[in-house]
């Protein structure tokens, strides 16, 4: 499976991470760090830039992993998207976040469709989810735009600065995938 890089217009690029990004990362994490941490439970475990090493080297070690990609635009470091897949190979959850210069320009929805495409179309998945802060409206927003199904909420099931809050959890089926809902 080769469909990565995917561009996605207007300069933008989604890819695999790798090593050769870590100070690019770092310096948008750190940049981003508390508008991050109130929703991404991740942020506080990554403290230094050696915490953000080690997390590329988990991410990098799989060539073909694509729990591990960066949205870039022009060549900078825009954000973090991923999708992880269950072992049986039948459910994936897809996960982003994107920097606050480049909110609310379709990027993350445009990486977002192209993951869509990489789970149904070449791995053969049959569902996809999204979790969302349920006030994260712009996170929610996506896969709303993306024809996903709000199928219920978890309480207390996310965990941020502000302590736990609900998640709005989000399913695509293939099959409604592929009839373009």
């Amino acid at each position: 499976m080769s469909p990565l890089p995917v561009e996605l217009g207007d300069g933008a690029l989604l890819r695999r991470l790798r090593m050769d990004d870590l100070e690019d990362v770092w310096s948008v994490v750190e940049a981003e760090r508390e508008r991050l941490a109130v929703w991404m439970p991740w942020v506080e475990h990554v403290r230094t830039i050696e915490d953000e090493r080690r997390f590329l080297e988990t991410v990098t070690a799989d060539p073909r992993g694509l729990d591990g990609l960066g949205l870039f635009v022009e060549g900078r470091f825009a954000g973090g998207v991923g999708m992880r897949l269950d072992p049986f190979g039948i459910v994936a959850d897809i996960g982003y976040w994107v920097a606050s210069p480049w909110e609310g320009r379709g990027l993350v929805t445009r990486a977002v469709r192209a993951l869509l495409s990489i789970a149904f179309d070449e791995l053969g998945l049959h569902r996809v989810t999204v979790r969302a802060g349920v006030e994260n409206l712009r996170s929610r927003a996506i896969p709303e735009r993306l024809g996903f199904t709000l199928e219920g909420i978890l309480r207390g099931e996310g965990r941020g600065t502000g302590g736990f809050y609900d998640l709005a959890v989000y399913g695509l089926l293939e099959d409604e995938w592929r009839t373009g809902r």
